[in-house]
């Protein structure tokens, strides 16, 4: 699952270690991790809840592995084959899918290939989204566990709904800006018209200090 802080949250059902003999029950467990930390990050996060392993030699710590299911038109493929594949889904040697992951509907077809401890949490469950489902496979344990993949929807919830808030943030900031906008033409209108209208009298006053006194032109024109 996502969480309002970007980070990733699993839950996985364990075992955990517990010395007390009463309480063994499987209980989740849940991890928070970061989509940019490793899968190794994770596997020792796992690996520190588990009971160790018991072998001849003693006890060893369970190895973790994180499996995700590959398409079969993943490969890269020749001009001709791409474009036999277009009618497919993919795109040459891009692979095009919805990352629906568990929102996905009908039967995943592919075949689950184990992931290296250095890739990236982010990139694995973005890879791991064209199937329903990602595989946790523990050291011992006979059975993979299934953990359910989160779908570009559940990945984005937290973003979408900071981008509703900034937008109403914005609407409001614009609603301000274009009053702010008005008063400002009204304030820039005024001081033209005044501005305008200034020179018109002072033009006016000239025309009739000038031919319509004693002053004439000789007097007012060391005044222009």
């Amino acid at each position: 699952m996502t969480t309002p802080s970007r980070l990733l949250k699993l839950v996985l059902p364990l075992t955990t270690t517990d010395s007390n003999t009463d309480r063994k029950d499987i209980a989740p467990l849940a991890l928070l991790v970061h989509p940019q930390q490793p899968l190794s990050y994770l596997e020792r996060l796992i690996q520190a809840e588990i009971p160790r392993l018991d072998t001849e030699n003693g006890e060893k710590v369970r190895s973790i592995n994180f499996r995700a299911m590959e398409a079969k038109n993943d490969e890269i493929q020749t001009k001709e084959k791409a474009d036999a594949g277009n009618d497919l889904g993919s795109d040459g040697a891009v692979q095009s899918y919805s990352a629906k992951g568990r929102e996905g509907e009908g039967k995943d077809d592919g075949e689950f290939v184990r992931w290296s401890a250095s890739t990236e949490i982010g990139d694995f469950i973005r890879d791991a989204a064209r199937a329903k489902e990602f595989e946790v496979e523990i050291e011992g344990n006979s059975e993979v566990i299934k953990i359910a993949v989160p779908s570009f929807n559940d990945r984005t919830y937290y973003l979408r709904q900071r981008l509703r808030r900034t937008s109403r943030n914005l609407s409001e900031l614009a609603a301000i800006k274009e009053e702010c906008d008005r008063a400002a033409h009204k304030s820039a209108q005024r001081i033209a018209m005044g501005g305008c209208a200034g020179l018109i009298g002072y033009w006016y006053i000239v025309y009739r200090l000038t031919f319509e006194t004693d002053l004439g032109w000789d007097t007012m024109e060391p005044v222009t």
